[in-house]
């Protein structure tokens, strides 16, 4: 199943939007942001979405490994089973049943650490772009931001996602200061994929390539 990196709640960003500018008086000027935007085009997006990209690639390499692993043993086992001893067979039989228990462990370690990574940069970048919305808000004197995520319809006119980019990577730049942001966008990785089940042959290890 695909999982989103970007699961920032919207309406936290409509309130805070709102609540910046809650002291302007009425003057019905309103804004629209894409927040995938947001994500895929500040430089602080950018460099998290690759270290994303670098921890699932790294995390997958070693399932992948040890997939690898298995399937030589099952293969061996496979040409050299018929000239094996019962004993010798079965402590083959033995060492791939404990080598898919790793396995299945090392599956739901790395999808454990990637939530925690996940949630992890997910939480920071929320904060700076309710920062960054509040201080727009103020800056521009708009009476209320909305993300595009809650809004049905809105002219174009409104769309100050470009503006805010602008804004976000202006209050930010400490965060990429120390790591040039790659010019052209990460696609956002996969999830980690599960492991085969124990009782299940491995299969041949895909070659995917991952895609805020």
């Amino acid at each position: 199943m695909q999982r989103s990196f970007l699961m920032i709640t919207p309406i936290l960003l409509v309130l805070a939007a709102s609540a910046a500018i809650a002291d302007d008086p009425p003057t019905g000027k309103i804004g629209v942001f894409d927040l995938e935007k947001l994500w895929k085009e500040t430089e602080v997006g950018k460099k998290y979405n690759k270290d994303l990209s670098d921890a699932h690639d790294r995390l997958q390499s070693g399932i992948e490994k040890k997939q690898q692993e298995i399937e030589s043993l099952v293969e061996k086992l496979r040409q050299q089973q018929a000239s094996l001893s019962d004993d010798k067979a079965q402590q083959m039989q033995k060492d791939i049943q404990n080598k898919r228990v790793e396995l299945n462990r090392m599956s739901e370690d790395a999808d454990r650490e990637m939530k925690q990574q996940v949630g992890d940069l997910q939480g920071r970048f929320q904060a700076m772009v309710v920062d960054s919305v509040e201080a727009y808000g103020k800056e521009k004197t708009f009476t209320l931001i909305l993300n595009k995520a809650v809004v049905d319809f809105f002219a174009d006119r409104v769309d100050i996602t470009q503006d805010l980019v602008g804004k976000f990577n202006e209050m930010n730049k400490a965060q990429t200061a120390s790591t040039k942001a790659p010019d052209k966008k990460t696609p956002t990785p996969a999830p980690v994929k599960p492991a085969p089940k124990a009782t299940d042959k491995p299969k041949e290890t895909p070659k995917e390539t991952p895609k805020p």
